[in-house]
């Protein structure tokens, strides 16, 4: 019988890849012939559910690992392909550190591709008392409901002509982080102090709130922070503190309240409230302008949020908020790492943008941006060098032969792609930072891109931003920010960190700074 239901299953996945790609449906085909000599799921190698629990336990082997550290083991244990047991209500996975099986999952992930990972906020917008989240549980949800407000967010967050709409806004954050920095550098040594870390945070938390909340909320000034948006800053800081804890490591908070869920609730209460009051004040304020007929040329984002629904508006504000300041911070840390490790590809990038922007009394245009491949090479190598996680999630969109096991259709799935960006094999050179492995130069010797890139190289290794219908629906908002921040950043100073940076992250959900970021600014001159 099992049989039976999965050659269907297969059959029809393979008529509907048929239907819509013919390049799709050869990838199901090969699966279903396949599927007959694979080994069973129960085959899958892994730790049982008590070696697991009791890894975890005090002088357990699993016992505070980071995540990479966890990952690593389980590869050294178990080979490209193992099964995790779920423990507590949380659903088993099957982690895989092979390119092949991330191809095989992403070309069958179908319509509606589901993510796990996000079960603490789905449990909390289920279980919250009022149900404000029931029909509208946001971009963290799966199946058709996430695919009809996937398919609302789209036009908003994902069209390129909107990027003009918060170029200004997010321009005047940024030039308020360089003015931040020249506050709170030493005078003598010119370098930050070791917490600069927050004060990359706030960039981000400003960056993304102009966006989400159509409002500037004033945490990079020095004095007069408004209350309630140091109150935001916080919570947002908390949900990731506790998301760990709480999504990875084994935990009762479906059963009963823990004192980590408690804490995680008490802060996405808070963090509903004051972006219901931001969104309520925006609309105020919306409307105030159109009656005193001060109506923009263009309606910024929160304005076609609310034209879709005014909760839709506020779901989406939380979930910008939550999704898009602790990875991009990271890749921010990262791209001043890389800067200050590597003054000749700084030099060159400033050089690229002298030449388009040579005064930093002007603002970037969009046409400006357009014209520096070298900015976006160099972000784009950063983000190898240092990605902001570990890898991407997804369950099985149907029945698939991973590593010659068959995976039933619906199990979780954690493909990890840290490790092979680091691979000779596949990026020559890899420990080293080469922006130029990402621009298209022939007859340059050892650094055109023909030598520092393997020409058969998967695409599915290198995905920052994940791939399909579940790509962050951030991205543009996160490319634009990532290049204006460098940008103005290389214009304005000379970059320097003269303490030793080995091991500079540690990973939980995302990778955050294990070490003092006390980089040194010094200004340029002109």
């Amino acid at each position: 019988m099992l049989r039976l239901s999965v050659k269907h299953g297969l059959r029809a996945s393979s008529q509907l890849a048929a239907t819509r790609n013919p390049e799709l449906s050869s990838y199901v085909q090969q699966i279903e012939s396949e599927w007959e000599s694979a080994k069973p799921f129960t085959e899958v190698p892994g730790p049982t559910r008590w070696q697991l629990f009791r890894g975890f336990q005090k002088g357990g082997q699993y016992h505070q690992l980071e995540m990479d550290e966890m990952m690593r083991l389980f590869k050294k244990q178990f080979g490209d392909i193992c099964l995790i047991p779920g423990l507590f209500g949380m659903p088993s996975t099957v982690f895989t550190f092979n390119q092949e099986t991330f191809e095989r999952v992403y070309r069958t992930e179908g319509q509606w591709p589901v993510r796990g990972g996000s079960e603490p906020v789905l449990h909390y917008r289920k279980n919250r008392k009022d149900g404000f989240f029931k029909d509208c549980v946001g971009l963290f949800s799966n199946g058709p409901q996430w695919g009809k407000e996937r398919s609302a967010v789209n036009p908003v967050l994902m069209q390129h002509r909107n990027v003009a709409v918060y170029l200004k806004p997010m321009q005047r954050v940024n030039q308020q982080f360089v003015q931040r920095i020249r506050e709170i550098r030493d005078p003598e040594s010119e370098e930050v102090p070791g917490d600069f870390m927050e004060t990359v945070r706030q960039l981000t938390f400003e960056s993304v709130a102009t966006v989400a909340l159509d409002k500037e909320l004033g945490l990079l000034r020095e004095t007069n922070q408004p209350p309630e948006a140091r109150k935001l800053f916080r919570n947002i800081e908390i949900l990731m503190e506790s998301f760990f804890v709480l999504g990875v490591r084994p935990s009762l908070y479906k059963y009963i309240s823990t004192p980590t869920y408690r804490k995680f609730s008490r802060a996405m209460d808070e963090i509903f409230d004051t972006c219901s009051m931001y969104v309520n004040e925006a609309i105020e304020r919306i409307n105030r302008n159109s009656a005193e007929g001060n109506s923009k040329d263009h309606k910024s984002v929160l304005e076609q949020l609310l034209q879709i629904d005014r909760k839709f508006a506020i779901v989406m504000a939380m979930d910008m908020l939550m999704g898009g300041v602790d990875t991009t911070s990271t890749a921010i840390v990262g791209l001043l790492l890389n800067l200050s490790k590597n003054p000749e590809k700084q030099k060159k990038l400033r050089e690229e943008v002298l030449s388009k922007l040579p005064s930093t009394d002007r603002d970037f245009t969009l046409e400006d941006m357009k014209s520096l491949p070298y900015l976006r090479a160099f972000i784009k190598e950063s983000l190898r060098v240092y990605p902001v996680t570990f890898g991407n999630t997804r369950s099985a969109g149907t029945d698939v032969v991973l590593n010659g096991y068959r995976i039933p259709k619906g199990t979780h799935l954690m493909m990890s792609n840290s490790f092979l960006l680091k691979d000779e094999g596949l990026y020559p050179r890899a420990k080293e930072f080469i922006p130029e492995r990402w621009l298209r130069q022939k007859g340059a010797g050892e650094n055109s891109s023909e030598v520092l890139m393997d020409k058969s190289i998967s695409p599915f290794i290198y995905l920052p931003f994940g791939f399909g219908p579940r790509m962050c629906v951030g991205k543009r908002i996160v490319d634009l920010e990532l290049e204006l921040t460098v940008a103005n950043l290389v214009r304005n100073f000379q970059i320097e960190f003269n303490y030793p940076a080995e091991n500079p992250f540690k990973s939980s959900f995302v990778y955050m700074p294990n070490i003092p970021l006390k980089f040194k600014f010094t200004d340029v001159k002109y």
